[in-house]
C-alpha cells in the first residue's frame, strides 16, 4: 500500500473516517467530483464544490475548533464487507490547490486560509482529500452560486449541520462569528491549563515551606518540597483544564440530547464528590 506524505491526515485517521456510519458536520464524502469536461470547467459542479467548502469552513457553533474534510472517491451511502465505504478511484482530472484558491477568491470573502488538497493512495485506490483547518472568519458569497441543487445569492453565509448545507440566519451567523473570535483569543492568550499549573506550583512551593520546617533531615525536606510542589502543579493544571472544558461544554450544550446532558451532569457531580474527598 502506498501513501502520499501529508501533514494533515494519516492513514489510520483516514481509515477511521471511511468507517464512520454517517457524514458529520466536519466530514463529507463524495463518490466523484467531475469538475472538468473537455478541458473546461463545469460551472454548476464547480459552484456546488465551492458551496460545500464554504459551508464546512463556516461550520456551526459546534465545530469551531475542528478541522474539516472532504473525501472524494468514497461513497456517501454504500459500505464494503469490512465496514469501510465503497471507494471509486479518482482516475480523472482533479483540481489543483491553485485552482481551488482561485475559484474561492472569486466567490467568497474573506478568503479561506490554509486549505490544502492532496491525492492519496489507499488500498490501491486514489482518493482526493480536501483539508479545511479552523478559520477565524465568517465567509460569505461575493457572487451568485448556481448549483445543480439550487441557487445561492450573493452575500449568503452558508453553514453545515450534520450532512446538510443551508443559508445561516443572521442570529446563527453572529453566533458563529463570535465563537470564531473567541477561539482566536484562546489561541492568542496563554492556555488556562498552563496558567493553573504555574500558579499552583508557586502556591505549593510557598506553602510547602511551612510543612517541612518540622522535618529534621535535609534530604527529607527536599523530597517533601518536590512532592508537594509537583502535587500543586498537577492540582493547578487540573483546575485550568476543568475551566477550559467547562467553557467548551457551555457551547456544546445546545447540541446535546437530553440523555447526553443528564450523563454530563451526573459525571460532573461524581467528579466533584471524588475531588472534594481527595482534597480532604
Amino acid at each position: 500500500m502506498k501513501w502520499s506524505s501529508s501533514k494533515q491526515l494519516d492513514e489510520k485517521k483516514l481509515k477511521r473516517m471511511l468507517q464512520m456510519a454517517d457524514e458529520q458536520d466536519w466530514l463529507e464524502y463524495k463518490r466523484e467530483l467531475k469538475l472538468f469536461s473537455d478541458g473546461k470547467v463545469a460551472e454548476k459542479a464547480r459552484d456546488e464544490f465551492i458551496k460545500d467548502i464554504l459551508a464546512l469552513a463556516n461550520g456551526n457553533s459546534h465545530t469551531i475548533r475542528k478541522t474539516k474534510y472532504i473525501i472524494i472517491g468514497a461513497d456517501n451511502k454504500q459500505f464494503e464487507e469490512n465496514g469501510e465505504r465503497v471507494r471509486y478511484s479518482v482516475n480523472y482530472q482533479a483540481p489543483t490547490q491553485s485552482d481551488i484558491a482561485k475559484w474561492l477568491s472569486k466567490a467568497c470573502s474573506p478568503a479561506v486560509v490554509g486549505l490544502e488538497c492532496e491525492m492519496v493512495t489507499y488500498k490501491g485506490d486514489f482518493l482526493f482529500v480536501i483539508t479545511i483547518p479552523p478559520t477565524f472568519d465568517l465567509h460569505e458569497t461575493t457572487r451568485e452560486l448556481n448549483t445543480p441543487n439550487g441557487i445561492y445569492r450573493e452575500h449568503t453565509v452558508l453553514m453545515r449541520h450534520d450532512e446538510h448545507v443551508f443559508p445561516a440566519s443572521v442570529r446563527d451567523g453572529i453566533t458563529i462569528l463570535q465563537l470564531k473570535h473567541l477561539y482566536r483569543q484562546e489561541i492568542t492568550n496563554p492556555p488556562s491549563i498552563w496558567i493553573g499549573a504555574i500558579v499552583g506550583g508557586i502556591i505549593g512551593f510557598i506553602s510547602s515551606q511551612a510543612t517541612i520546617r518540622a522535618i529534621e533531615s535535609r534530604a527529607q525536606e527536599n523530597l517533601v518540597l518536590v512532592i508537594l510542589t509537583v502535587i500543586s502543579v498537577l492540582f493547578g493544571a487540573s483546575i485550568g483544564m476543568i475551566a477550559k472544558w467547562l467553557n467548551e461544554t457551555r457551547y456544546d450544550w445546545r447540541y446535546m440530547t437530553w440523555m447526553q446532558r443528564a450523563f454530563l451532569l451526573f459525571f460532573i457531580v461524581v467528579f466533584i464528590v471524588i475531588y472534594v474527598t481527595v482534597i480532604k
